[in-house]
């Protein structure tokens, strides 16, 4: 952006003006006496610009009256070119309408007009102050970042004496503006903030701990009073709830037995009625069964008289006949009997007798011979199932034995022997454990390579001691660098070049002036490295700057870069043939050897690691298939080795299964030759059993003939007896029929009247036992009835007592009875004399806490609202500190930051000011100070001395000056303007930015004809961009032929008025 015309109008004493300032790097000087007015034009330009050193007051004439309207416009038109070229047309035009009407504040209006051609525009923003969009931070916001001609942001106007005052100025002051114009003040100002509000947290955290020390104590007096208050609560309610809840369980109680009670009387009452009732009855059926007994009696004597003597005469009767049929019965059997048997017997009557006596002594024979072969056939049995029971176990056993010999020969066929398993299984263990040795080493190494290759991929290849010494700084919160990110080889360097650097490439920088290193890598602190001269580069080392890096870091890379510098000037430290050599003896390389300042090496290393990093993944892989497979095959061998261990015993006992076989054998030979001899003894006892029953049925027969013959001869007299007898037999049973009718009719008779006797007799004693029944369950009724009736009553005492008490525990403590009503009461399952003592108990335990003495009833809230405010005391105290360490590292970080960015930026302004002021014999410093003022309030001061060259002693501050008045101490008024406008120079160089111009008034009224050419030539040298000047003096042709253009402000006081006129260059 170049200016190309200014106009203004309604300007002081002003007519309507037009300067061309046309030309791109042609030059313009503005000059005039003392007063002429030729400031009043820088004004103008920093007016339309928006900037915030003019006061639009001063604009205005003094000579409008007070009632008359102020009305002006200014109009600043750029040209589109230059460095600063912008996207935007060819042609910007900035205009200011001013109006002030009488009495009334001005009114102002900005506009921004583009276009190709001059006054021939294409857009216009108007800006004023009440547009929603378009108002006048928009318009400061577009000279800023749209257009950057921001006058004060880019220092693109130097007013009166700004140019010159930096040598007389205070040194404070000065840093304020160097400070200002690098961006300082505001890192400044964070740090300053920062210290006011560690400061204020540091009191905050003061008094926050005596509050908490203060309140910890509170609350613990109010805990104390708590739990005394809790503690009597806790046992004046659980006192009350078991005073209360037994009382309701009494009154329960009591109720419930009271209406058992009650219901017993009235169902014992009515008992005892029913009773009475049925004891009248019964003895008026008494008295009636007594009468029919009486009637009863007499007619059971007359029946049993009558009877009587008809049973005697039958029972004569009967026994007559009895005898007769006895007498006819037994001759008629004997005279059949005896004729029968004596035709069937063919033996005499001594053969029989002799029969009879041979078969009684066989039969004798017989009997013994058959129990002897009893009991032998029993014993044999015996012996025969023990001998049957043996041979099934051992025939089990011996097929359980020839099962397991061929499982177990088999096993052992397989297997050969349990110590051949064990040795497999060692062997196998063995490799297993080697593999996972293997496995532990190659994921260890697998992780170094992951890790290598992770700071490879984040540019960040770091030695096992630098990642120590970097924790080491992380942990205490420094930053710290290693050397490979602040420096790297350049593009021409070949990888040989970096083998120079091994002795310190492993150097850790960190921000700090002094800490004790974690190992013996050299640790740098950049605090103490402060270099005499920036540094980007180091062609000779093939060494420069890290590309990348933030703006906080690339002063560190400049320190970094020196401190690498200062090894190969052939100084105490130096490195030679890659080794450092020091005074006390030469070191060599740190590590191992590796590149890591070439970004060509850390490619090809990335690229080995990668290839290394998969083929052990593979590895690994591998190692752990076998591992599981060798582990399956030790838990399968370690599961079997037992089992053939068992087969290797069962092996051993072969000469027991023989044994065993053996025996098997001679028990089955005894259990046949025992059967054989079993059969043969039940086939005798059957023969023997047949003997006995011919011989029973002979004897039978033999004793049978001899009866018969017993009898014979005993015929006489028999059938005439036996008839008579039958005669008689006829008569007795007729007579005797009649009378068995007579007395069975009797005996009936008599039979009815017993009976009847009886059933009375009885039904009088059930009776009398039924009445005295009555009587006793009278008397036992009405006693029980007078029992409860007087429990009754005293439950009704009870009752009205626990009633009152209930009532008075009611009133006294609502809440605990409602809780305690409130709740289920359940069935008594205590007895009545465990209520009456949980009751008592409740009653003491309620009564002593109720009466304790130093309660307070307020202790609750009181402790809430203690415990409340400690807590927040507490946090606030804790969030203070943390605050205040978090303020602490802040402002830690704030001073390094600005401490790091001044010693910057004054060491780059140093080294343009000593060369600026050596090119006029002049030796030049800057150097600057901070210190604090009795109320710790900090003060920066930036010093700016000058001598001439071959002067000797110390250089001081062009501001210095003689007290009291006195003169003859400091530097000249030349040197003072001289020292100003170089430090001015060197500080709109140090900015870094490129604008298209720049305005200076009274540039160089304090200096001579030759160095005010050299002056002028040095900026338009130094700033390349288009100066427009303004001075009060005359000049020689020399130095106007710098100029293009030329204009002269002239003033006429007795109009007034002050006009410009242009000055035309000849050729």
């Amino acid at each position: 952006m170049i200016p190309w015309r200014l106009t203004f109008s309604g300007i002081r004493d002003y007519p309507p003006t037009l300067l061309d300032l046309s030309g791109i790097d042609e030059h313009v000087i503005i000059t005039g006496p003392n007063g002429a007015g030729k400031s009043t034009i820088t004004f103008c330009m920093g007016a339309v610009l928006y900037s915030s050193k003019v006061d639009m007051e001063g604009l205005k004439s003094r000579n409008l009256s007070s009632d008359q309207t102020w009305k002006a416009r200014i109009s600043f038109l750029f040209k589109n070119d230059g460095l600063m070229k912008i996207d935007a047309p060819t042609f910007i035009e900035f205009s200011l309408k001013i109006v002030q009407e009488p009495g009334q504040p001005i009114k102002k209006e900005f506009s921004i007009s583009t276009g190709e051609a001059i006054d021939k525009w294409e857009e216009t923003i108007k800006y004023t102050s009440g547009d929603r969009y378009y108002n006048f931070s928009t318009y400061k916001k577009d000279l800023q970042y749209k257009y950057k001609i921001d006058p004060d942001l880019f220092y693109l106007i130097w007013y009166q004496q700004e140019v010159n005052q930096f040598a007389v100025m205070n040194p404070e002051e000065r840093f304020r503006i160097f400070s200002e114009m690098h961006g300082i003040d505001k890192i400044q100002k964070d740090w300053e903030e920062s210290m006011e509000k560690m400061k204020e947290t540091a009191e905050t955290l003061r008094v926050a701990e005596w509050n908490v020390k203060g309140m910890k104590a509170e609350v613990a007096m109010k805990k104390a009073a708590l739990d005394r208050f809790l503690d009597n609560q806790k046992r004046l309610h659980n006192g009350a709830k078991l005073y209360i809840e037994s009382l309701l369980q009494l009154e329960v109680h009591y109720k419930k037995e009271k209406e058992t009670l009650e219901e017993l009387v009235q169902q014992m009452m009515g008992e005892i009625e029913d009773a009475k009732a049925e004891q009248a009855f019964q003895k008026s059926e008494k008295e009636k069964k007594k009468e029919y007994l009486t009637a009863l009696r007499s007619n059971e004597e007359q029946l049993n008289l009558l009877m009587n003597e008809k049973y005697e005469k039958s029972r004569e009767i009967s026994q007559s006949i009895k005898k007769i049929e006895e007498r006819i019965e037994n001759l008629e059997n004997e005279l059949e009997e005896i004729t029968l048997k004596k035709n069937q017997i063919t033996r005499s009557e001594e053969e029989v007798k002799a029969a009879l006596r041979q078969l009684t002594e066989e039969q004798t024979k017989t009997n013994n011979e058959f129990e002897n072969t009893s009991l032998k056939l029993e014993e044999l049995s015996n012996t025969w199932q023990e001998k049957v029971q043996i041979i099934a176990d051992l025939n089990q056993q011996i097929e359980t034995d020839e099962k397991l010999e061929a499982k177990h020969a088999e096993r052992l066929r397989e297997y050969k022997s349990s110590y051949s398993v064990q040795e497999k299984i060692d062997s196998l263990e063995k490799e297993v454990e080697n593999r996972k040795d293997k496995k532990l080493k190659m994921t260890r190494t697998l992780q170094e390579l992951q890790d290598e290759l992770r700071l490879l991929e984040e540019n960040r290849d770091l030695s096992a001691r630098q990642m120590e010494s970097l924790k080491f700084f992380r942990a205490r919160q420094i930053k710290a660098y290693p050397l490979r990110e602040l420096i790297e080889l350049d593009e021409s360097a070949k990888l040989k070049d970096e083998q120079i650097f091994n002795t310190i490439k492993y150097t850790i920088f960190f921000n700090e002036k002094h800490i004790e290193p974690p190992n013996d890598l050299y640790h740098v602190p950049l605090m103490k490295v402060i270099p005499d001269r920036p540094v980007m580069e180091l062609p000779h080392l093939h060494l420069r700057i890290k590309k990348g890096l933030s703006e906080a870091e690339i002063p560190h890379a400049m320190k970094a870069l020196w401190w690498v510098e200062q090894f190969f000037k052939g100084g105490t430290f130096t490195i030679k043939n890659g080794m450092l050599v020091d005074p006390m003896g030469i070191r060599g390389p740190q590590e191992k050897e590796r590149f890591i300042l070439s970004a060509r090496a850390i490619a090809v290393r990335k690229q080995e690691v990668k290839q290394q990093i998969d083929k052990m993944n593979q590895q690994i892989l591998q190692i752990d298939h076998e591992i599981e497979n060798g582990t399956k095959m030790i838990q399968q061998l370690n599961g079997i080795i037992q089992q053939i261990r068992e087969s290797e015993a069962f092996m051993t006992n072969e000469l027991e299964r023989t044994m065993r076989k053996k025996k098997y054998q001679e028990e089955v030979e005894n259990r046949n030759k025992i059967e054989r001899e079993k059969q043969a003894l039940e086939k005798k006892k059957e023969g023997l059993i047949r003997l006995q029953i011919q011989q029973d049925e002979f004897k039978k027969k033999l004793q049978e003939e001899a009866a018969i013959y017993e009898e014979l001869g005993k015929m006489k007299e028999k059938y005439e007896e036996l008839n008579e007898h039958k005669s008689q037999l006829a008569f007795q049973k007729k007579l005797l029929k009649t009378h068995k009718n007579t007395v069975a009719e009797l005996e009936n008779d008599l039979e009815q009247t017993r009976y009847k006797i009886k059933e009375t007799d009885r039904a009088i004693q059930d009776l009398d036992d039924m009445i005295e029944a009555d009587e006793r369950k009278i008397h036992s009724i009405t006693k029980q009835k007078d029992n409860y009736s007087d429990r009754i009553e005293t439950i009704k005492q009870e009752l009205v007592q626990i009633i009152q008490g209930l009532n008075d525990l009611q009133n006294l403590i609502p809440a605990v009875y409602q809780e305690v009503v409130a709740m289920e009461i359940t069935e008594n399952v205590l007895s009545v004399h465990q209520l009456k003592q949980n009751c008592e108990n409740g009653k003491v335990i309620f009564n002593q806490a109720r009466n304790e003495e130093n309660i307070d009833i307020a202790a609750p809230e009181n402790y809430k609202t203690a415990k409340q405010e400690y807590d927040r005391l507490e946090d606030e105290y804790k969030r203070t500190k943390i605050l205040l360490e978090q303020d602490i590292e802040r402002t830690e970080q704030l001073r390094d930051k600005l401490e790091t960015t001044i010693n910057m930026r004054v060491l780059e302004l140093q080294q343009r000011f000593k060369s600026y002021m050596s090119q006029f014999q002049f030796e030049g410093e800057i150097s600057w100070q901070t210190f604090e003022d009795r109320k710790q309030r900090t003060h920066f001061n930036l010093y700016i001395k000058a001598r001439k060259e071959g002067h000797r002693g110390t250089m001081e501050d062009v501001s210095t000056k003689a007290r009291g008045g006195k003169v003859g101490k400091g530097v000249s008024g030349g040197e003072e303007s001289l020292s100003s406008l170089l430090f001015a120079l060197a500080l709109l160089q140090n900015l870094r930015t490129a604008p298209g111009f720049i305005v200076l008034d009274e540039f160089d009224s304090a200096l001579d004809e030759n160095r005010k050419i050299k002056v002028f030539d040095l900026y338009a040298q130094e700033l390349k961009r288009k100066l427009i000047i303004l001075t009060p003096k005359s000049h020689e042709e020399t130095y106007l032929n710098r100029f293009s253009k030329a204009f002269i402000v002239r003033h006429n006081p007795t109009i007034p008025e002050s006009r410009v006129v242009g000055v035309v260059k000849k050729d």
